[in-house]
């Protein structure tokens, strides 16, 4: 007989009660759970958004050259070279307001009876034959171009506003979007038909900021020497 009288409940009945209380204790649990999980979340990103404060990613460097970074390596400041290593000579000069009127006649380039002020200069070999075309100082392609008239073009930005074409060039090294050291070859000498009493030379120009230089007086100077 059970205590206070009570009959026993039917095993089906019990299972039922005993159910029914297990039940909110395994929501809780869960919720317990779930509110711990997210919980850790935030503290994570928050952890993570702190070490991005703390550690900012490095600026991106930009290409100039006082530390000119060519294919991962980084150079001190070049001094520019002539576009040849060979022995050549200057077939047209660059034309100077200032000049003397001698110099200025050297500057001249003739095309269909009419005169044309030289904004480079030509470089060609005494004997006339072909010689290798180097970058006088590293930087990158941004132009090249086949063009009949004026010799192929090559252009390469140096940085620091300096811009440097090639025209009249044979046999082309580069393409556009290519890194080239100081020295290295990028084409060699050829004809154009601007100025094809030259033969066989290549045209060379510098500009700084849009100013047209005399390459003549640039050479064996860094970039920050120019005048």
């Amino acid at each position: 007989m059970n205590e206070g009288g009570k009959k026993p409940l039917p095993p089906k009945l019990k299972d039922f009660f005993t159910k029914r209380r297990a039940l909110p204790a395994i929501y809780l649990a869960c919720a317990i759970l779930l509110i711990s999980s997210l919980m850790m979340y935030e503290v994570m990103n928050r952890e993570k958004d702190e070490v991005s404060v703390t550690n900012p990613a490095p600026a991106s460097k930009e290409f100039d050259d006082s530390t000119i970074s060519v294919n991962g390596k980084e150079s001190p400041q070049e001094k520019m070279s002539k576009p040849s290593k060979a022995d050549v000579t200057v077939k047209t000069s660059f034309y100077d307001e200032k000049a003397a009127e001698d110099d200025q006649q050297k500057a001249l380039v003739v095309f269909n009876d009419t005169y044309y002020e030289s904004s480079g200069v030509d470089y060609a070999l005494e004997n006339g034959k072909t010689f290798d075309v180097i970058a006088p100082l590293s930087g990158k392609v941004t132009d090249v171009r086949e063009d009949a008239f004026l010799g192929n073009y090559i252009e390469i930005d140096h940085g620091k506003g300096v811009l440097m074409t090639f025209q009249s060039v044979a046999d082309i090294q580069v393409k556009s979007g290519d890194k080239v050291s100081q020295g290295d070859k990028i084409g060699k000498s050829g004809r154009s038909l601007m100025n094809e009493s030259a033969g066989v030379h290549v045209h060379f120009e510098v500009t700084k900021n849009g100013e047209t230089l005399n390459p003549d007086s640039l050479y064996g100077k860094a970039v920050s020497q120019w005048k």
